[in-house]
């Protein structure tokens, strides 16, 4: 089956710390994509990155180590350089958001997708951005404005996977809706314990018991909470007696 993120590579050129690189490894695997690239990296990769990949070793392990960029971009139709600096071709800038549509129609297409970062310090040079037929920044403090490498990888994997596959639904935990019997045993057994404590006495016992069954009706209760409920009004009448 073909998955569209397998199109994508995220490529670091010129990475120089270790754990940069285990981090975006992690970032990467946690939202599904896995091919990673290192062009020309000053680091090799040792124990603290495969450390900082926690469960995704399997990407570092499966790293392309190239020696150009060149290389890297050779099958790929769109090639996006992250920066961070004003650039002379700076009014074709695109955000993330704004990039999305045009990397899924690619790799939905099956065609090769590149997001290219550039080393910790200096970021993407001239060269290596010329290479490059996309730009984009990730926006943010103007005042203040300093991720590092492998927090921008993780927004732009975020960015794509939240695009690719947003649902929450495997996280979710089943629930039982209460019906219409539990919700008015709840409003029975409260009557009966406000009956037992004498509450209702100088009071409105019919509109309370109205204003009850409507907060009962709102709370749109959950079958645990309705046995959690009774099991507290269970108790009180124990002491009560």
């Amino acid at each position: 089956m073909n998955y569209p993120l397998n199109n994508i590579k995220i490529v670091l050129c010129n990475p120089s710390h270790n754990g940069n690189i285990g981090s975006a490894a992690r970032a990467m695997k946690t939202m599904g994509i896995s091919q990673l690239i290192l062009v020309s990296p000053t680091v090799t990769l040792d124990d603290h990155s495969l450390a900082l990949a926690s469960n995704a070793k399997d990407v570092l392990e499966n790293a392309l180590i190239l020696d150009s960029l060149d290389q890297a971009l050779s099958d790929t139709t769109i090639a996006i350089a992250l920066t961070s600096r004003k650039r002379e071709f700076s009014h074709s800038l695109s955000t993330p958001k704004e990039i999305m549509p045009e990397i899924f129609s690619s790799i939905n297409n099956n065609e090769k997708v590149a997001i290219v970062f550039g080393a910790e310090r200096t970021g993407l040079s001239i060269e290596q951005l010329e290479k490059c037929n996309r730009m984009v920044t990730i926006p943010g403090n103007p005042e203040y404005f300093s991720l590092n490498l492998a927090q921008a990888v993780q927004i732009m994997c975020y960015e794509i996977y939240s695009n690719y596959n947003p649902s929450l639904e495997h996280l979710k935990n089943n629930i039982t809706k209460a019906s219409a019997i539990d919700n008015q045993g709840i409003l029975n057994h409260l009557d009966e314990v406000l009956k037992k404590t004498n509450y209702y006495k100088h009071k409105n016992e019919t509109r309370i018991v109205r204003h009850l069954q409507h907060i009962i009706h709102k709370a749109n209760l959950e079958r645990d909470e309705v046995d959690l409920i009774r099991g507290i009004l269970r108790r009180i009448e124990q002491k009560i007696v």
